[in-house]
């Protein structure tokens, strides 16, 4: 199943899942038994895309523009050249 870019729904199935991001059955199996991969939304039995890149932004140690929101993490001092 090939998803077309220009319309990336934000709910999945597993199918489109697998699809999007390049998993096996087998792979979305070992992902869904840890506990921190995103569950599916109980009401519409899809899980959010964007939550599922979260996860893989952070396992790969990045900072995802999704959870961050363009915010810095943390504010450091001033700028100081002179010194």
């Amino acid at each position: 199943m090939k998803l077309d870019e220009r319309f990336v729904p934000r709910f999945m199935t597993d199918q489109e899942l697998r699809a999007w991001f390049g998993l096996s059955e087998r792979a979305l199996d070992r992902l869904r038994a840890t506990r921190h991969f995103p569950p599916r939304d109980k009401l519409v039995n899809k899980t959010d895309r964007r939550s599922v890149e979260v996860f893989f932004d952070r396992r790969a140690g990045l900072d995802s523009p999704s959870r961050a929101g363009g915010i810095p993490a943390a504010v450091d001092g001033e700028e100081n050249f002179n010194d």
